[in-house]
């Protein structure tokens, strides 16, 4: 379930009236608020309905050809409960969510923190060198890799250069700290690394197809587990640079085991990045709801 608000000049007020009526959405509240930075009177049409109506009017106000030259803004947010006279089975429904909503969740958790920086990739060094599992599965659940493919993914798909752009340099970052912590843990502790429970391509492919199909329908889903999800990708992935790290530390094996693991690591990345897209693009989620406005004039 979302709230949902639009606001925007009040000659256009009417026209989202029109456009929530017609994603079905049947109670509407318009108020008017004087907002600073244009200086203007404006109208707040605000809705609070299904996650899917929600989506459908969002699509349609972003379309609008008419507030291409307009100042507008849109607001979007889930809400627990909506006590009215809408049935609690379609009310609930939780698929699918509003396509702004995936883009810049993706966006936030993309840019590169301090504590996105402090991932658990010495951790997993660690649980690498001792072929501990406990230390590997703690690891994942701080190891930042599926957001930064989805957003390269999810930005392919959107045509947003921006977000291609950030998810890159995420995905770089995720890389360079998983290699550090798995150097400097390498250093530290020294050899052999225990660890040699690398799954052949076939199978690492058959893993990611299935990451990528989940993570794909998850993000469209208000119920979707995507922090399991995370945790399952960065084992997939987050395994193979800190791999990396800690042998340049305690001494690589024969090149073509180190050729074959940097494979499947290229494997792994494009098959969740293309499954996941994939499998959005199958629930008919449109990506023309998002590349509608033009530039400079939504805030």
């Amino acid at each position: 379930m979302h709230e949902i608000r639009v606001t925007v000049e009040p000659a256009f007020a009417g026209q989202m009236i029109d456009l929530a009526r017609q994603s079905t959405i049947d109670s509407i509240t318009v108020m008017d608020v004087f907002e600073y930075g244009p200086d203007a009177p404006m109208k707040v049409v605000c809705v609070c309905t299904s996650t899917p109506k929600a989506r459908a009017f969002v699509d349609m106000v972003l379309n609008e050809k008419a507030l291409r030259d307009s100042e507008f803004s849109i607001t979007s947010r889930e809400v627990r409960a909506i006590i009215n006279g809408d049935g609690r089975s379609d009310l609930t429904r939780p698929t699918s969510e509003p396509f702004p909503d995936v883009i810049q969740d993706l966006w936030q958790l993309s840019h590169v923190t301090p504590s996105y920086i402090a991932s658990g990739g010495a951790l997993l060094a660690t649980g690498i060198i001792d072929n501990n599992p406990v230390a590997i599965v703690v690891a994942a659940l701080f190891l930042p890799f599926l957001s930064e493919v989805l957003a390269i993914a999810f930005g392919a798909w959107a045509k947003d250069g921006a977000l291609i752009r950030q998810g890159l340099r995420a995905l770089v970052a995720s890389i360079f700290c998983s290699l550090a912590g798995g150097l400097i843990v390498g250093f530290l502790e020294g050899g052999p690394v225990r660890f040699s429970d690398f799954q052949s391509a076939w199978h690492s492919f058959a893993i990611s197809a299935i990451i990528g199909v989940t993570a794909g329908l998850s993000n469209a889903d208000d119920t979707g587990r995507r922090y399991l999800i995370g945790v399952a990708a960065a084992v997939q992935l987050a395994i193979f640079p800190v791999w990396l790290g800690v042998v340049a530390a305690t001494g690589f094996p024969a090149a073509p085991v180190v050729t074959e693991h940097l494979k499947i690591f290229v494997i792994n990345l494009a098959t969740i990045a293309v499954t996941a897209i994939a499998a959005y693009a199958m629930l008919h989620l449109r990506r023309g709801g998002w590349k509608a406005p033009p530039s400079g004039k939504i805030r």
